[in-house]
């Protein structure tokens, strides 16, 4: 049962597309998109497009870290909320 949980939550291929596809229908996910390819031109052309590009892929890193956090922790705490309905 667990591999197949893994496999829809995490291992499911066309989760990043959809969500893409949400959050493009969100305005102010899109004017925060907007702000950030902003910034990051503005870095590129302070920094150069090498030294840009590396500290955007450890931001992008550090975020996908701390909300993979949250996820588990979110999980955690739905298991714990339907455990104790199922008692």
């Amino acid at each position: 049962m667990n591999d197949m949980i893994k496999t829809l939550f995490l291992d499911n291929p066309y989760i990043p597309e959809q969500i893409y596809h949400f959050c493009n229908q969100l305005p102010e996910f899109r004017e925060a998109e907007s702000r950030y390819n902003a910034h990051l031109k503005r870095l590129e052309a302070q920094l150069g497009t090498e030294e840009a590009n590396a500290f955007d892929e450890d931001l992008s890193t550090y975020l996908a870290r701390y909300v993979h956090a949250y996820y588990l922790f979110g999980l955690s705490l739905r298991q714990e909320v339907l455990s104790a309905l199922a008692s």
